[in-house]
């Protein structure tokens, strides 16, 4: 299974797509903290659909899953490699990301505690979101689709919370689920 990982590994790394994304990831997420904190998030989970998606889709397209599967016949193996290479990836990305953002937003005084905390549930939400992007990529093997079908996904349920949310008083800004 490391040899997988590995493996998995080596091709992201290799994808020009996988560096666009991280370089957009790391310079527009801080850029819009700076504008509106919900901007950010909304920055950093499209950055992290389309990475996620970029990971099956890419061999999808190239025709090169063939020869990973021709090389590695246990498809369940493959899969579960590649997940966990974009599980990897989206927490890692999704820490620097959110680590730089909060800098640029957070006063001085704010507690060490509540900053970690806060960041341990948006760094699970990213990687959510890529898993979900990654089981979209995998259903309909095309990364456009993909993408606009995790995206739409996403943006979905988000609405849907903000208005359950509205529906009982809540302030849509405060609520547990808003990045």
């Amino acid at each position: 299974m490391i040899r997988l990982v590995a493996a998995e590994w080596l091709k992201l790394r290799t994808l020009t797509s996988f560096w666009i994304c991280a370089a957009t990831a790391l310079v527009l997420t801080p850029s819009a903290a700076a504008l509106s904190g919900l901007l950010a998030a909304a920055v950093l989970q499209t950055v992290i659909i389309v990475l996620a998606a970029v990971v099956p889709g890419a061999e999808y397209a190239t025709g090169t899953i063939r020869t990973t599967f021709l090389a590695t016949p246990r498809r369940i193996a493959v899969m579960t490699a590649k997940a966990l290479v974009v599980t990897v990836v989206a927490a890692v990305l999704g820490a620097v990301c959110l680590m730089l953002a909060y800098a640029v937003v957070t006063p001085v005084d704010v507690r060490y505690g509540t900053v970690v905390g806060r960041s341990a549930v948006d760094i699970g939400y990213c990687v959510l979101v890529a898993l979900l992007a990654f089981a979209v990529t995998l259903a309909v093997k095309h990364t456009a689709s993909a993408v606009s079908l995790a995206l739409s996904a996403v943006l979905l349920i988000r609405l849907v919370l903000m208005v359950v949310s509205m529906m009982f008083g809540a302030d849509p800004s405060t609520a547990f689920w808003n990045l």
